[in-house]
């Protein structure tokens, strides 16, 4: 034992040992405490991991090197050797700094980056996690597949966030009828079918204006519009209302099933084409 305590390299590899038990008992800890407090998903757990690797990467350092001249000239060396071999690497770790520090997205937000969409189900030093949604833009259903997207992309591409301003967005649907349609008739209808939804949903515009004021987003009123248009083809009714970011195809359903029943009892045709 006497001979073990001896060697120096046994007495950094027994201080090792013991600080990688102590670092991983209190992140342990910290994230039972985390989980316990939060009652929706949290990136605390993740944090705190990125934490403490940090921590008992910069501890080794100093049991191994002993003092800061060693650890200058190591760190030079580490990083001169990185930049040329995994500069991507490199960007890539500098992004998940950008995506925790400036709150680009949090875990479970919906987002577009590039031709990528979906819902934010981890986040990593290198990589962020998606749950795919569906190309067409007004889906919203999860494909079950899982996107790994390089956290680099976020220092170059933009990034849609569908979630952070309010939970909701502005919708359009547009129906084409005939010339010879009533289409006060049918406006009046559209608006009539969107107010029954947003009560069946127990949407508060109000709620919804005061969340979007407090992300510095302003609109002047919330309720429903439909604007017409003439085309070709006839007549355009183009109705626009608020509708939660993932409820975008079963509201258009919903409208749209709505409307087809009212045109049985209205004079509203529509287009052929």
């Amino acid at each position: 034992m006497e001979r073990l305590l001896e060697n120096p390299f046994a007495v950094k590899a027994l201080f090792s040992l013991a600080l990688a038990i102590v670092v991983i008992v209190l992140a342990k800890i910290a994230i039972s405490i985390a989980n316990k407090r939060e009652k929706r998903i949290s990136e605390a757990p993740t944090v705190i991991k990125y934490i403490a690797i940090a921590f008992f990467g910069v501890c080794l350092v100093f049991i191994w090197l002993e003092g800061l001249g060693p650890i200058l000239t190591a760190l030079t060396i580490v990083a001169a050797a990185l930049t040329i071999v995994a500069k991507e690497m490199i960007i890539n770790f500098l992004g998940s700094f950008v995506i925790f520090w400036r709150q680009l997205f949090a875990i479970g937000d919906r987002i577009q980056i590039g031709d990528h969409t979906g819902d934010v189900i981890d986040k990593g030093l290198l990589y962020f996690t998606l749950l795919e949604v569906g190309r067409s833009s007004n889906t919203g259903h999860s494909t079950g597949r899982l996107i790994k997207v390089p956290n680099a992309l976020t220092l170059t591409t933009p990034i849609i966030n569908a979630t952070r301003g309010a939970g909701y967005i502005w919708n359009e649907i547009t129906f084409s009828i005939t010339r010879e349609s009533d289409w006060q008739q049918g406006k009046d209808c559209l608006l009539t079918i969107v107010d029954a939804f947003i009560k069946w949903k127990s949407i508060d515009l109000e709620k919804i204006k005061t969340k979007f004021e407090r992300n510095r987003i302003y609109f002047t009123k919330l309720t429903p519009k439909v604007y017409v248009s003439v085309d070709t083809h006839g007549t355009q009714l183009t109705l626009r209302y608020i509708c939660n970011s993932r409820m975008t195809r079963e509201s258009e359903d919903y409208i749209t099933i709505e409307f087809l029943q009212c045109l049985k009892s209205k004079d509203i045709e529509l287009v052929s084409q």
